[in-house]
């Protein structure tokens, strides 16, 4: 749930920012998405367990449409998505 949650807020972000025409209040948006996204990164990060080399935090869904998705977080990736969503406010407040 936490990584399909991952996945899901820039999209409401973007449906929000596509209904909106104002600059600064699109900016707000952007923010308070990725803000979101941060707190919830922290959380998958502080809740990860070290000790085991398999995937964590993993979803399945079959027969999606036309594909099938697996999600999951290994020991490696968990820095990458800790570093994306680190990223991505310093890159909207900077702008």
């Amino acid at each position: 749930m936490l990584l399909s949650a991952l996945a899901i807020i820039p999209i409401i972000g973007i449906v929000i920012i596509s209904s909106i025409n104002t600059i600064k209040i699109e900016k707000m948006v952007a923010l308070t998405t990725s803000i979101l996204n941060l707190i919830l990164s922290l959380v998958i990060f502080i809740l990860f367990n070290n000790s085991t080399n398999q995937f964590q935090y993993v979803q399945e869904h079959y027969n999606t449409q036309l594909f099938d998705i697996y999600l999951g977080i290994d020991g490696v990736s968990i820095f990458f998505v800790l570093l994306t969503t680190i990223i991505m406010p310093i890159a909207l407040l900077a702008n």
